[in-house]
């Protein structure tokens, strides 16, 4: 899903244009997991251009109930959003985005609370 896959200088240069990526002394990087471990994402925290950290925002693994239940709580017009970020017809896939959505959003978090940390 490649709307998701968004750097941390891309969105500081959209929010703050006359920023020079090179005089940031923070940054970060999300990026997908590899395919051979659980859907998610990797931070690395960035620090003078050096690592400094980061984490694993695995999917969750839940039961079928809790999708299920997920899904019947959902307006037909959020149900219409979660299978077109899916691009499938499958509930089941549509529950899939949206908890990509919510670890992508946990590292994002995580990530822009420690750029705006004081060092």
């Amino acid at each position: 899903m490649g709307w998701l896959n968004k750097s941390s200088e891309c969105r500081l240069q959209y929010l703050m244009p006359g920023v020079d990526k090179e005089k940031m002394s923070r940054s970060y990087e999300i990026h997908p997991r590899p395919a051979n471990f659980r859907a998610g994402w990797s931070l690395r925290l960035i620090e003078n251009g050096q690592e400094a950290g980061g984490g694993v925002f695995p999917v969750e693994e839940e039961s079928a109930a809790a999708g299920i239940a997920w899904w019947n709580e959902l307006t037909e017009e959020r149900r219409a959003h979660w299978l077109m970020m899916a691009a499938s017809a499958m509930p089941a896939a549509a529950r899939h985005a949206y908890l990509l959505a919510e670890a992508y959003n946990d590292a994002l978090d995580e990530a822009e609370a420690w750029v705006g940390a004081k060092p």
